[in-house]
Parts: structure tokens; sequence; C-alpha cells
């Protein structure tokens, strides 16, 4: 019933955006699958899966009203969803992706709703993680994302993106409370690090010809977890950007330090359940993670190369460390304006105390075909 009702608002919202005349009204998607090989070294298995690998399917709109005077009402609506079953990609959903309300004018523009954080790899109003990322957060271990703290999505959101100033702007996000739906059990004691009383997050970038620089920062203000002697907010200071030194070719680099993160590098807090008592994990991982990576495009052919490191340990606990490190290799080749044909494949590799059986070095081959509209 609830699908069935998901799916009559998708309709309705369609047959609007068909009948509407002073809002100009922008329809567009993503459809990607292919086959994932997998081979995890630890436990000698090996999975073949059709994927999506290049981007996740969805579906969204761009609402813009001009009032006049410089001023612009906006909508961005999207979902996710998944290829192979036509399942939504949040269960019971609609907007899983983004759901933002803004106003655009002299002063810059203002959103509020579900939305990705300036400091993270999730747009509209991203100026972080994604940018400096030669992937796009693609192709699995690839992405930044792996190495990389993510603030991701929050609701409840409230984001300023100034004008640009001579190639810089600056733009803040903050959520005023995103308690996760997953709730606390004995299998799951640390997902209340997803109960946040606030995200912040603050960057400025610069974009150029043939250069982009990014600063960011966030801090995380954990909710009940507070209540198990939690002692600090999560902090996070990150660097980054490209340079396009030929007109075929960028050059990529990021660097990021985190303080008291719910999350290292595919490990959370409620993975290491032998290494370290509650109160030593209570306060989570410091670390630093390392970016290298380039592209290059000549015609219709892309291709795409990278090294992300992350190096931490717990807060409380510096003997449990973690070490990380992913190389990554793609191609790309478009096959017409919108559609790709693309092949990957990435190798990680692991060491330290917080080595956990769900944290494991893992061999990655992708192959498949994206389109957008």
């Amino acid at each position: 019933m609830k699908q069935t009702s998901i799916a009559l608002a998708l309709g309705a919202l369609l047959a609007a955006a068909g009948a509407a005349q002073a809002a100009d009204i922008q329809m567009y998607g993503r459809v990607d699958s292919g086959l994932r090989y997998t081979h995890t070294k630890d436990t000698g298995d090996d999975k073949l899966e059709m994927r999506n690998n290049r981007s996740t399917p969805r579906v969204g709109f761009n609402i813009v009203e001009d009032l006049g005077n410089g001023v612009k009402v906006k909508a961005y609506l999207e979902n996710g969803f998944y290829l192979d079953t036509g399942s939504l990609y949040t269960a019971n959903t609609l907007f899983d992706r983004r759901s933002i309300l803004a106003v655009q004018g002299a002063w810059g523009e203002i959103g509020m709703g579900r939305m990705g954080n300036v400091q993270s790899t999730v747009s509209p109003y991203a100026m972080g993680l994604i940018k400096y990322d030669p992937f796009g957060t693609s192709y699995g271990q690839a992405s930044i994302g792996t190495a990389f703290a993510n603030t991701s999505r929050t609701n409840n959101a409230i984001a300023w993106i100034s004008p640009k100033l001579n190639g810089w702007k600056v733009g803040v996000t903050y959520s005023l409370g995103d308690k996760s739906d997953e709730k606390k059990n004995e299998t799951t004691p640390y997902e209340d690090y997803f109960d946040r009383n606030h995200t912040f997050s603050a960057a400025t970038d610069y974009t150029g010809d043939n250069l982009y620089l990014s600063v960011s920062y966030a801090n995380v203000s954990y909710g009940s977890i507070e209540s198990a002697d939690r002692d600090s907010d999560a902090n996070l200071f990150a660097v980054g950007g490209w340079y396009r030194f030929i007109p075929e070719a960028r050059i990529f680099a990021g660097a990021q330090y985190q303080s008291h993160w719910a999350k290292a590098a595919n490990v959370e807090l409620k993975d290491i359940t032998k290494a370290a008592t509650a109160e030593e994990k209570a306060d989570g991982f410091d670390g630093y993670s390392l970016l290298l990576g380039a592209d290059y495009v000549v015609g219709q052919h892309k291709v795409i190369g990278g090294v992300q490191y992350f190096d931490g340990e717990l807060s409380n606990k510096s003997d449990i460390d973690h070490k990380f490190t992913v190389l990554a290799a793609a191609y790309e080749y478009k096959l017409a304006k919108t559609t790709w044909l693309y092949f990957a494949a990435t190798q990680s590799f692991q060491s330290g105390e917080a080595k956990t059986y769900k944290n494991k070095e893992a061999t990655e081959i992708m192959a498949g075909l994206n389109l957008n509209w």
C-alpha cells in the first residue's frame, strides 16, 4: 500500500509538471547497470553481481519560478531506485536523495529540506569532496568516500551559498536535527551515531578554467550517544582541488584530518566487537586521509586513475589503529552525448588492530553501461 501511495504521488507530480505554465520544470535522470566481480581476500569469497557501478539510478526534478527583480524560487527533488528490481532506494521514501525548497537572489541562495552538506559528496550544494574526486564517487572502492570522512545527507537542513566573486564562493549548511530511522539494539549498539543533534559544515572554493580549490570544515554533535560518556563532537578539516596542466588532463589531490568520527575508511565502531571496550570506542576515530589521482580525456575516451590512503586510530585507545589503501583505475568510452560504456578495477589493502571481518581487502572488476538524460 505504501509503495502504491508513493507511485500515485509521483504520478501526480508528473501530471503537475506537464500542466504547469509559470514555472520552468526540468526532469532528468540516470540509469546504470553492469556486472561487478568481487574477490575478498580474508574469506576467499568470489561474487558476481548485477550492480550500478558508475552512478546510482535516479529520477529528479529541478523547478524554477522567476519572481522578477533577480529573485527566483527553486525546488530540487530527486529519488533513487534499484534498476534490477525497480524498487525505491530507500523504502517508503519518495525523494530520498534530495528534497529542497530554495530562494535565490542577489545575496546568493538559501535552501531548506533534505540535502547534502557543503563538505560532502552530495549535490546540489557540494563544495567539498566530490569536487576533487577523479572518479566522481563512482566505481565502488574508488569513490573518495571510502577513505575520507563524509557528512553526506542530512534532514531538517538549511544551506546558504554565496554569489561567486572572482571565482570564489562560500557555503554553509546546518541541520536542526537528523535522527536516524535505525534503532539501537544488541547487535548494532552504535547506531546512535546516526542520531545527530546537528551537523554543521562550511566551505569555500575557487573555480577557474584550469584550477579548482576547496577548503571545508564539518562538525557533528551526536545525540543519545552523549549519554554514553561521549566527550567530544566529531570534527573534520579538508583541502583539495585539481589542476589542468594540459587541455586533455588534470591532476587531483586532497587531504583531510578527522577527529572523534564514527567511521574510518569502511570500519564502523559497531564492527570492532573484540578489540576495544565500549568506553574506548565511545569517542570514535582520529585519523588523516590522502588522495592523489588524474584523468585524461581525448575524443570519446577517458582514462582515470587514483590512490587513496587512510591512517587512523581510536580516539580513546591509540593501540587500536587502522590503515587502509585503495588503488583504482577506470576507462570510459562515450558512445553518444549522454551514454557511456565503462570498465573499472579496484584493489584495497588494510592493516592494524581495527581490522575486522566487515572490513576486508578486496579486488573489484566492473563493466557496464550508463545513460543520463
